[in-house]
């Protein structure tokens, strides 16, 4: 594990501490290591080196010795997101230096409203952030974010969110992200699974004439997004090498049933994503949902 280099009081640098790394922070990270005068560190109980060129590796009771200006955290659930944001070093961290706190995770509204409180209460500035795009957006340095902050963004907050983001739509009150996040995800999931079940049917229907049918869906009509972004690995049962993991979209519907009550199409979107996930494993990407191989069993 590399050290953290000395930085000097007087060093203008900005720096970024970066927890929670995955798909989304890996395409993340370069667009940080990009901007000039950064020191980037990624926190981390599970990486054995730094995986990117230009970022140092540190534990999370090291916190304190990254000095952060700019934390990021992105974790797969409310449980490694408190974690995180409740330890001893983190908090200290924050209280120190008056961090900009972004977190990008999809968590509960009842987490999302207690984060503010806390990071408010250690002196820092808390910036409700999830993201949408998934690893895709990351890489790209264009992720969509549902934004509330408390007060004006600082110039190094500022400047790390234009790094990944290419729109950011602002609410009015803290927690209102995550709710519209946690819908947000329940509605794409749902528009997937039936996206999967009416792909599979055109094959089958119109024989060779397949491939005019699949220009027209991914061209015209209001499902033409969704068809022109993931046709194409419904086409080839491709749920390797996850933009987004099945396990995580489950995640996401289980918060959705918390806040929205048992709907129906809830319940059928998550049997089939349960259905998934017992198929190709957690790790599958999110598409896996419009497998059929398994129908028949």
């Amino acid at each position: 594990m590399t050290a953290v280099p000395p930085l000097g009081d007087a060093d203008p640098a900005t720096r970024i501490l970066v927890a929670g790394y995955g798909a989304m922070t890996g395409g993340i990270i370069p667009h940080l290591t990009g901007l000039t005068a950064t020191h980037v560190t990624i926190a981390s109980r599970h990486l054995k080196e730094a995986p990117l060129p230009g970022t140092v590796l540190i534990r999370p009771d090291g916190i304190a010795r990254a000095r952060p200006d700019v934390v990021i955290g992105c974790f797969a659930d409310d449980e490694s997101s408190r974690t995180f944001w409740q330890h001893p070093q983190t908090r200290a961290a924050v209280r120190a230096h008056r961090s900009t706190c972004i977190e990008l995770s999809t968590i509960s509204p009842a987490w999302a409203e207690s984060w503010h409180a806390r990071i408010t209460e250690a002196g820092g500035l808390p910036v409700e952030c999830p993201v949408t795009g998934s690893r895709p957006g990351a890489q790209a340095g264009e992720l969509t974010a549902f934004v509330h902050h408390p007060g004006p963004l600082d110039p190094a907050g500022l400047r790390v969110l234009d790094a990944f983001t290419a729109r950011r739509f602002a609410f009015f009150h803290p927690g209102n992200p995550a709710r519209f996040k946690v819908i947000f995800n329940a509605w794409g999931a749902a528009l997937l699974h039936c996206a999967g079940v009416f792909a599979r049917q055109l094959p089958e229907h119109l024989a060779e004439d397949y491939a005019t049918a699949a220009d027209a869906i991914t061209s015209v009509g209001w499902m033409a997004t969704l068809a022109a972004s993931k046709l194409d690995r419904i086409e080839r049962s491709d749920y390797s090498d996850a933009d987004f993991a099945v396990q995580h979209m489950l995640k996401d519907l289980e918060l959705a049933r918390d806040l929205l009550g048992d709907l129906p199409l809830i319940t059928t979107t998550a049997a089939a994503y349960t259905a998934a996930m017992d198929l190709h494993g957690p790790w599958a990407d999110f598409t896996a949902v419009a497998d059929r191989t398994g129908e028949a069993s």
